[in-house]
């Protein structure tokens, strides 16, 4: 059962009633599948199990108030485990696109997908190999520099393209190298880490 008061009352904050159960219930099926799948293969640290509520769970959930329409297209880069983009897609958001190298990890996705019946579309490719799709919103959680993120993804983004992006303690250094006469760039406090925060870029 979920053991982190932070992450179920964030959904309950941001969940609508008569749904709160249902979402509640399929992280709780998320959180088994992934502990056991990460037995075999390293989908998260395993030093961080202990705490896979706040520091998985929370840290993805936080993305939903910046999702302003959930029924935009939504692309994960780079999502390893699935994080955030499943525990988007189980809180509502409709239309979410995970994309993952790694075949067996894309297994994984595949069987989570299944299992909560989330409808997600599954990339098993390099983002730069994703050809044929413009996406609204692009969110990404340990997967490259914000600069490296916007290049992966130049074909594959419009004018009205969001990026909201988890970033670490070098969020700063990282933003210095971002085109200010290109893009708007937003910063939000972490829920999770006082050192961390989430950034939120639009093109002008």
């Amino acid at each position: 059962m979920l053991d982190n008061n932070s992450l179920e009352n964030f959904i309950n904050d941001i969940t609508p009633t008569e749904k709160k159960a249902r979402i509640l219930e399929k992280i709780n099926t998320y959180k088994e599948m992934l502990i056991d799948e990460n037995s075999r293969i390293n989908l998260v640290g395993k030093t961080t199990l202990a705490d896979i509520d706040n520091r998985h769970f929370l840290d993805s959930a936080q993305l939903m108030p910046l999702i302003t329409n959930k029924n935009k297209t939504l692309l994960d880069v780079g999502t390893g485990a699935g994080l955030p983009g499943i525990i988007l897609a189980i809180a509502g958001c409709k239309k979410v696109n995970l994309v993952e190298k790694q075949g067996k990890k894309c297994d994984f996705l595949k069987r989570v997908n299944s299992q909560l019946e989330l409808e997600m579309n599954i990339f098993n490719s390099r983002v730069e190999d994703i050809k044929e799709e413009k996406f609204d919103y692009i969110v990404s959680r340990a997967f490259a520099k914000i600069d490296k993120i916007i290049t992966a993804t130049k074909n594959i983004s419009h004018k009205n393209t969001k990026f909201i992006l988890l970033k670490g303690k070098t969020y700063l250094e990282e933003t210095k190298l971002i085109s200010k006469k290109k893009f708007n760039i937003k910063y939000f406090d972490s829920l999770t880490s006082t050192e961390s925060k989430i950034i939120e870029l639009s093109y002008k």
